[in-house]
């Protein structure tokens, strides 16, 4: 249609709905826009309406139109940009961090897309090109706040917290008004805290509170480093003004609560003391299914299913808590009603199966468990109870998913670059290890009993023999990666690509009847285990004391022989392995501890 009659109303229409734009109302722009699209108009407009798109978050109608207007105007780095960001809320990430570089090269001065572009490699843990990403924005606009704040966060990520300590402190000398400069404190509190300088970080925090005293989270950050330096009385005293502060705030009295259990007082009276808003009390009745109190979970609710029949949450933890109660059929059933409704979960669809093979039902369970696939075809709970599914039928498919001689690999590490041998190695990076334990018990919530678990990135510790021993794992990992066989069908193999990242690190360490239960890791695609120290009792070939195990289910299934390899642990061995794959130890009878770090990896384009 030709537009130049309509030349006024067009620029007229524009106009407003820049405004309106600006002003966060995407909407109101969209009806400005309404006449002049009803009418036919759409080159002239898609640049605009693309950007209403966007803010009204509905991604793929704003990357389709980002992409015509990208065609029209190839030389105009703000729609590149755009679209990057288009792409990034679709969450294809490698897709967008290229319309960024596109955005950066067509204009070496556009800010915003170089932070969007380092936001987006730190998200696929791109750290070191994220470093880069910054340094190219600082070498141009060397005072840039949220350049040097970015380049910090991506050293802290990469492990050097040293060097992040130095460019926090520059960033210090350019930011303008209290609230960054307290933002800035916070930060420097974090990468204190790395560098085990306790003490320094907390006085960051004061600072940051003196010069915006309401910054949100200030006395949640003090938790975090006093719990790292054993304070707990301050801990559970900062806790005691929070919830005095926010009595409704369920993430504060999980976390109390939590930290309550690792000291070994198990007790939830935080919850009776605050409103019975259906947020805590579903907070309070996941606490004491996590604790196995089943019937007082089921209890609440059931109460909050009565309130109202249509709570789905409320419906999952009355079918949840009939399953831990033995009442198999029941929550099988439950969970078959729930899954016909719009909005169920992963988690729905994996704890519907449970039941169904608890109860003896294994062709339900496989239907719940494809229905669930169908959402997310590699949804690592469905691939796990799948197989487990079909194993109980004698399908043979199960043995081609869950193959232990095939899938999981057994590595026996050489030392890394300064060492003459892995026993020298491992005895320092033990001690190291030992000391970054926390003195308490496990977390409820997680499959290791008698032992404790490190907090954070492992890998992004900056700890020297860390570094050396992550590019030992990062070679075995490329070449049982390389290694795999090409299978487009196989929900593991076919993940199979040129890189990978990591999405957790972590140490984990035993005391004596320490053990895993047998579990799966829903956030990965290859698992792991790196052995450190290990008791001498593991040695015994018959009794196989702390030895991994797979194959054998957490639930009490009629398997005649549930496990399907037993490993030994070994200081330098590394065990890499399908995410979805059952696995646990068994406990070890000896006045020592075993120590190992642990990790998942996925693809390297997924976030």
């Amino acid at each position: 249609m030709r537009t130049s009659n309509l030349l006024p109303e067009l620029k007229q229409a524009q106009a407003l709905a820049w405004q309106l734009l600006q002003k966060g109302n995407p909407d109101g722009a969209e009806e400005a826009l309404k006449p002049l699209l009803a009418r036919g108009v759409q080159d002239e407009l898609s640049p605009t309406l693309a950007v209403i798109r966007l803010q009204q978050k509905r991604f793929p109608e704003a990357a389709s139109l980002l992409e015509r207007v990208r065609s029209l105007l190839p030389a105009d780095a703000r729609f590149a940009y755009l679209h990057g960001g288009a792409l990034t809320g679709m969450d294809q990430w490698d897709k967008g961090i290229t319309a960024f570089q596109e955005a950066v090269k067509r204009d070496p001065n556009f800010a915003d897309a170089y932070l969007a572009l380092g936001q987006a490699q730190r998200k696929l843990r791109r750290f070191e090109d994220a470093q880069n990403t910054y340094r190219k924005l600082l070498r141009v606009q060397p005072e840039n706040v949220e350049g040097t704040t970015g380049l910090a966060s991506a050293l802290a990520e990469m492990g050097d917290h040293a060097q992040a300590e130095a460019v926090l402190r520059r960033a210090l000398l350019y930011a303008q008004g209290p609230k960054a400069q307290a933002g800035i404190q916070c930060d420097l509190a974090n990468v204190l805290r790395a560098q085990d300088k306790g003490e320094e970080a907390l006085q960051c925090l004061e600072r940051a509170q003196d010069l915006a005293p309401d910054m949100p989270n200030i006395d949640e950050r003090r938790i975090d480093i006093l719990s790292a330096l054993g304070r707990f009385g301050d801990c559970e005293q900062l806790y005691m003004k929070l919830l005095k502060r926010n009595p409704g705030d369920p993430h504060i009295h999980r976390a109390y609560n939590s930290m309550l259990y690792r000291l070994g007082r198990i007790e939830l009276a935080s919850y009776d003391r605050a409103p019975q808003t259906r947020e805590l009390l579903l907070g309070k009745a996941e606490m004491l299914a996590y604790q196995r109190r089943s019937a007082e979970a089921h209890e609440i609710y059931a109460g909050l299913l009565t309130r109202d029949p249509q709570d789905m949450a409320a419906a999952a933890g009355v079918a949840g808590s009939l399953l831990l109660l033995g009442r198999f059929g029941d929550a099988a059933a439950r969970f078959e009603d729930l899954l016909k409704r719009p909005g169920a979960t992963a988690e729905m669809f994996v704890n519907g199966a449970k039941a169904a093979l608890m109860a003896g039902d294994y062709d339900k369970a496989e239907f719940f468990c494809q229905s669930g696939l169908r959402g997310d075809r590699y949804d690592q709970g469905c691939l796990t109870l799948l197989g487990t599914a079909w194993r109980l039928k004698g399908d043979a498919r199960d043995e081609e998913l869950n193959d232990p001689e095939r899938l999981v690999h057994c590595m026996d590490l050489d030392p890394p670059e300064g060492f003459s041998s892995m026993e020298s190695f491992n005895a320092e990076l033990g001690a190291w290890l030992e000391s970054q334990h926390p003195k308490t018990g496990e977390y409820v919530e997680q499959s290791l009993r008698g032992g404790t678990q490190t907090q954070g990135f492992l890998f992004g510790s900056g700890q020297m023999l860390i570094r050396k021993l992550k590019v030992c794992i990062d070679e075995a990992v490329a070449r049982y990666v390389a290694e795999l066989p090409v299978d487009e069908t196989h929900p593991f193999l076919a993940r199979r690509g040129r890189d990978f990242r990591y999405t957790g690190a972590w140490s984990s360490l035993m005391r004596e009847q320490g053990f895993h239960e047998n579990h799966m890791h829903p956030g990965g695609w290859i698992s792991s285990c790196y052995y450190v120290t290990v008791p001498e009792a593991a040695q015994d070939q018959d009794a196989k004391l702390g030895w991994i195990k797979f194959g054998e289910p957490s639930l009490p299934l009629p398997l005649k022989n549930p496990v399907r390899r037993a490993i030994q642990p070994v200081p330098g061995r590394l065990l890499l392995f399908p995410s979805y794959m059952w696995h646990g130890t068994n406990p070890f009878h000896a006045p020592a501890v075993r120590t190992t770090i642990a990790f998942d990896a996925v693809p390297g384009g997924q976030a």
